[in-house]
């Protein structure tokens, strides 16, 4: 449970913060607080000392830091609420360091999803997942990367706050949709193997059923966020669209 302390600072450190600002909006607030419990339930509760024994939970844990923890976190766009409470010349700074060009490489969303992919596909592979098992350290930083590949994936998606592209609503459901294959591939391969993959789990019952959350979970979670961009940017562009008609009609003097 120590993981939860410092999670638990960072929800504080929100909190306080979202009281220095006028209106911020509580769905913000919300959202951010359900992607720190979604780490607590993760990385420092029961699931994570029982996925040491199931893969099937195993494999909830990465679902969970990199399909659900993510996005929640980036909707309570943190970085914005970070940039009102800072004074002017830090606030300046980290500015600066968000128009970086190592920033920039990395949120592009091409290099992003690139990044996510072979992270989740090569972490996955036999060698490198016992290794990770028997190594503490390398566990931590093989979920470190789940998290942070995520991160940077979701935010092109959900255009997260003081990034310095501007990523098409075509080109953000066209990431989530490329997003998927990965982990159907993780899937399709737990399902169908001839034996176990991973000698530290035995039970191939449980490797199959680890099979089918990485496929169809975490497919279904992709999906759902898919359908919502694809919602979201036609919406936008009808709001778009009566606005400009709107500025038509005054400038034609108004409608016949």
């Amino acid at each position: 449970m120590l993981v939860a302390i410092p999670l638990g600072v960072l929800a504080g450190a929100y909190l306080l913060a979202t009281q220095r600002v006028r209106r911020w909006p509580l769905a913000r607030t919300g959202c951010f607080l359900a992607g720190v419990a979604v780490l607590v339930v993760a990385l420092g509760s029961g699931l994570a000392g029982h996925a040491e024994d199931h893969l099937s939970l195993h494999m909830v844990q990465h679902v969970l830091l990199a399909l659900v923890a993510p996005p929640l976190l980036l909707l309570g766009r943190p970085i914005s609420l970070m940039l009102r409470v800072l004074p002017a010349s830090e606030a300046r700074a980290t500015a600066g360091l968000l128009r970086s060009r190592p920033l920039r490489l990395l949120t592009q969303p091409l290099v992003a999803w690139s990044l996510f992919s072979l992270v989740l596909v090569g972490t996955h592979v036999p060698a490198f997942y016992e290794a990770a098992l028997r190594s503490e350290p390398l566990h931590a930083v093989e979920h470190g990367a789940y998290f942070w590949t995520a991160v940077l994936l979701w935010a092109a998606v959900l255009r997260a706050e003081a990034l310095p592209h501007h990523v098409s609503p075509l080109t953000r459901v066209l990431v989530l949709v490329l997003a998927m294959p990965p982990m159907a591939l993780i899937g399709v391969a737990l399902i169908g193997w001839d034996g176990v993959a991973y000698p530290h789990y035995a039970d191939t019952a449980d490797q199959r059923l680890a099979g089918w959350i990485m496929w169809i979970g975490g497919g279904v979670i992709v999906a759902a966020a898919t359908l919502a961009t694809g919602w979201h940017a036609l919406v936008r562009e009808e709001d778009h669209q009566v606005a400009r008609d709107a500025r038509a009609d005054v400038g034609a003097g108004g409608p016949a």
